[in-house]
């Protein structure tokens, strides 16, 4: 029994020394990698992500674990500079030279800024667009009997439906912005830049004083032939 009992405390002690061995190479590693992350910290510069190191690894550097701007120690610089830096131009379409769907590309595309070689998406920097003789414009083969038009009054049975043929006939220049609205991104930005869209139903127009300049949409690149006041 006696022997039994010191064998068990042999055992005792064994296992109660493996624990300290292990502590101690655990401090001498922490202890090492302090040493490197203090003569690191002096080396290393900038903002720390989240797939480089831990929060606990950047709080060692003198980050914070809270993310976001509290992290960020750099200042993002765009070539394009501010919103209101930009200096806007107008330009004239007219509704007859092409299919909706080519008119409201092409208006899209200016009104986003995608013709300036200065294009950022988020920027804000596109132009002014004026669209005339919106009662003339027309739809390719049987599109204005096919398209259709749906919207709800919001009430019990209330779903609607227009041609496209009709919808131009009522009203020309609802049919061109909707087609522009949706080739543009659904966001606020979009809904600053449709602010620039003008269409009008005849050739007359109110816009003269911004003196826009006409674009034809006959043949292709019509982007190409844009000379913006960036670039000019």
């Amino acid at each position: 029994m006696a022997k039994e009992k010191k064998t068990a405390g042999a055992g005792s002690k064994a296992a109660s020394s493996k624990p300290l061995s292990n502590n101690r190479s655990n401090t001498a590693k922490f202890t090492a990698r302090v040493r490197t992350t203090e003569e690191s910290r002096k080396n290393r510069k900038g903002r720390f992500l989240g797939w480089q190191d831990t929060p606990i690894q950047q709080a060692t550097f003198g980050g914070t674990t809270k993310g976001g701007r509290n992290n960020t120690k750099s200042v993002l610089k765009h070539s394009t500079g501010a919103v209101q830096e930009v200096s806007k131009s107008w330009y004239l379409l007219d509704a007859s030279e092409a299919p909706v769907g080519r008119l409201a590309s092409v208006a899209a595309s200016i009104l986003m800024g995608k013709h300036r070689p200065t294009f950022t998406p988020g920027a804000g920097s596109g132009d002014g667009v004026i669209v005339i003789n919106a009662d003339k414009a027309f739809f390719t083969s049987n599109k204005a009997d096919k398209k259709i038009y749906y919207w709800h009054t919001k009430f019990m049975g209330g779903l609607k439906q227009e041609t496209a043929r009709d919808a131009l006939i009522k009203h020309p220049e609802k049919v061109i912005w909707d087609a522009v609205q949706g080739m543009l991104p659904h966001n606020k930005l979009s809904r600053y830049q449709l602010a620039l869209l003008k269409v009008f139903r005849t050739a007359d127009h109110p816009q003269k004083s911004q003196k826009p300049s006409a674009i034809s949409l006959k043949g292709k690149g019509h982007l190409k032939n844009i000379k913006s006041s960036e670039a000019a």
